[in-house]
């Protein structure tokens, strides 16, 4: 790949982890490269949303979320990762947890691929003992992974593609067409009349460009990722251009979403020279 002059490129490696979950003198720490027993699995292909409004949106913090069961489904697909073998495996469970807390099976299997699916807000809430009322924006529902052995050995599987986290935040509609004008602290003011907002996931979103760099003019994917949190918009640290360069992109404010107007606002950063020099970007983006 061609290097920009101002731009580095970015490699990004993972390391993939299996560790134990029981905390006696018969747990056992096994890494990706299992020898005795267990297998390493995976989420690949899981998709969820839970979403709603909060009653008091001026305090999220404190307010009252009123979910409904047309934004919330859940789709699981658990799966050996590919090439992995299962070894002295009895079963399979997937288990879920209120921001982390107490644990409740939400099914079980000896077999894989398995797959489960949500439809409901009873069906998150199912086994957790939680009151609906008390459920807050940026709230979470985890599921993981656990790996039972014929030899009386349980393994959480630590690999991040065994995990998977709902977030509970506000219904989010921002996908379409847009004029956009940028503004940056180093004098550019760019128009790109009609900028694509595409949809990611519930609640986060990319863009079509980024600064002043039109679409597929510095990599395949110009983009930046943002989310959508009860009209905040927040764009978290990120590399250039999907990662392809390590120039870091954030906001540097929270920025804003008008339900009324169709009118976004974006508040980030680029970073150049290692982080020397940032340029601030204003983008504001007018639905079409």
């Amino acid at each position: 790949m061609k290097k920009i002059k101002i731009l580095s490129i970015f490699f990004l490696s993972m390391i993939m982890t299996f560790a134990s979950c029981v905390d006696s003198e018969d747990s056992l720490d096994v890494d990706y490269n299992i020898s005795a027993e267990g297998v390493v699995t995976t989420l690949s292909g899981t998709t969820g949303k839970l979403l709603g409004n909060a009653l008091n949106p001026l305090d999220l913090a404190n307010s009252e979320v009123a979910l409904i069961d047309v934004n919330a489904d859940l789709l699981i697909n658990l799966a050996l990762e590919p090439g992995a073998f299962a070894k002295n495996v009895s079963k399979y469970e997937i288990v879920k947890s209120f921001n982390g807390g107490a644990e409740t099976v939400v099914a079980e299997t000896t077999t894989l691929p398995y797959t489960i699916s949500y439809s409901t807000v009873a069906d998150y809430l199912s086994g957790l003992n939680l009151d609906p009322k008390s459920l807050r924006i940026g709230d979470q529902i985890n599921f993981r992974v656990k790996v039972f052995t014929t030899t009386g050995k349980v393994y959480y599987q630590g690999s991040n593609s065994s995990k998977y986290d709902v977030t509970i935040n506000c219904a989010s509609d921002l996908a379409g067409a847009y004029s956009l004008n940028v503004v940056t602290s180093n004098g550019l003011n760019v128009n790109f009349p009609n900028e694509l907002i595409s949809e990611v996931g519930p609640g986060l979103y990319k863009t079509t460009t980024t600064y002043r760099w039109a679409a597929a003019s510095i990599a395949p994917d110009v983009g930046l990722n943002f989310n959508d949190v009860c009209g905040t918009l927040n764009a978290a640290q990120q590399g250039l251009a999907q990662g392809t360069y390590s120039n870091q992109v954030y906001s540097f404010k929270d920025g804003s979403a008008d339900a009324t107007t169709g009118k976004l606002v974006l508040y980030y950063i680029v970073e150049f020279g290692g982080g020397a020099d940032k340029i601030e970007n204003i983008a504001t983006f007018t639905k079409l």
